[in-house]
């Protein structure tokens, strides 16, 4: 992280028990001197910052990739990954900054992957900008109400019927309004995923996307998942190879790749797509630029991207909001 020998953004405030109704876990957290809270409060800051520059709605994973190339972060926050399931650990913070900002009604999402500033959002002088007075001290009560509500709501449903709490759990996660929640429920259900049947998504997926592919028989395919061909609006044909990895447990590494690569060359194909769950070594990320049959990687991120935008296992609901000024009682 980078020097906190000054207070910028209020980024090393400590804040006292009286000042909020935050619970004990949180309050411990916000005053910590870890790198994951800074981490986070940085990341408050990015966000904000990263959507003023694109100055209007933008993909979530855009605003991410454009918050962490800030100077708040160092090249090891970046390159940090959690030891649980190898994703970004400042990914993470962001996503969790992003949570609280829209809390605290900095910034909304038009639609599912997208963010954009409200009003207030796009007014903040960044130079002027405290975390705590205009982010978390909105955004914690709520979450903490919301907590409540839903304690109280599994408490009610509980005491009127014999219902399994895993799957009550999982009900309360999903009717949350945090509109990042659905994606890690969707790479769940990807990762256990019958392996066959996640083949033939992709390749189904695939197809949506453009490419005419086959899948391929599961004995003597050399690890190959798909064959296909993309025909491009200049009338070029290429041939695809499609190699999948439902990883539940670390990342794609660089031999993997390497691997993969002389396939491609085996079936004399032009390209190769490598989907995972999971997400890339930074030597797997160079192997697939090198030689002359380039891997376009695909990690679970942008797996999820893909499959929401060509509505595949997915679907969008409408929420409806009321301006109360628009009903005044006096």
């Amino acid at each position: 992280m980078v020097d906190l020998a000054y207070d910028h953004f209020g980024i090393t405030r400590k804040v006292t028990e009286a000042e909020t109704n935050m619970p004990k876990n949180w309050l411990s957290f916000m005053n910590s001197d870890t790198n994951l809270n800074y981490m986070e409060k940085f990341g408050v800051v990015a966000i904000i910052q990263a959507l003023q520059s694109y100055g209007g709605p933008t993909k979530s994973a855009l605003v991410k990739e454009k918050a962490a190339e800030y100077p708040y972060f160092t090249n090891l926050d970046r390159e940090k990954k959690s030891n649980s399931n190898g994703k970004s650990q400042l990914d993470f913070r962001l996503q969790w900054a992003m949570s609280h900002l829209k809390k605290a009604g900095l910034l909304y999402s038009p639609e599912w992957g997208v963010w954009a500033l409200t009003q207030v959002g796009e007014d903040i002088d960044i130079n002027n900008f405290d975390v705590w007075d205009e982010v978390y001290s909105i955004s914690t009560p709520i979450f903490q109400k919301k907590s409540l509500n839903n304690q109280k709501k599994k408490g009610e449903i509980l005491s009127s019927a014999s219902i399994n709490m895993v799957n009550l759990d999982e009900d309360i996660v999903e009717e949350t309004d945090d509109s990042e929640l659905w994606r890690d429920k969707l790479l769940q259900l990807l990762s256990e995923m019958n392996p066959y049947k996640f083949e033939e998504l992709i390749v189904n997926l695939m197809r949506k996307i453009g490419i005419k592919m086959d899948t391929t028989s599961k004995t003597g395919d050399s690890g190959i998942d798909g064959i296909g061909y993309l025909r491009t609006p200049e009338l070029m044909t290429y041939k695809i190879v499609l190699q999948t990895k439902r990883f539940t447990k670390g990342p794609v590494t660089g031999p993997d790749i390497s691997n993969f690569a002389g396939t491609i060359s085996g079936h004399n194909a032009d390209r190769g797509i490598f989907v995972t769950t999971s997400t890339y070594t930074n030597d797997a990320v160079s192997r697939s630029r090198q030689g002359s049959n380039l891997i376009t990687l695909v990690d679970g991120d942008e797996l999820v991207d893909l499959l929401f935008e060509h509505r595949m296992g997915i679907s969008e609901k409408t929420v409806v909001v009321i301006n109360e000024k628009m009903f005044p009682k006096d």
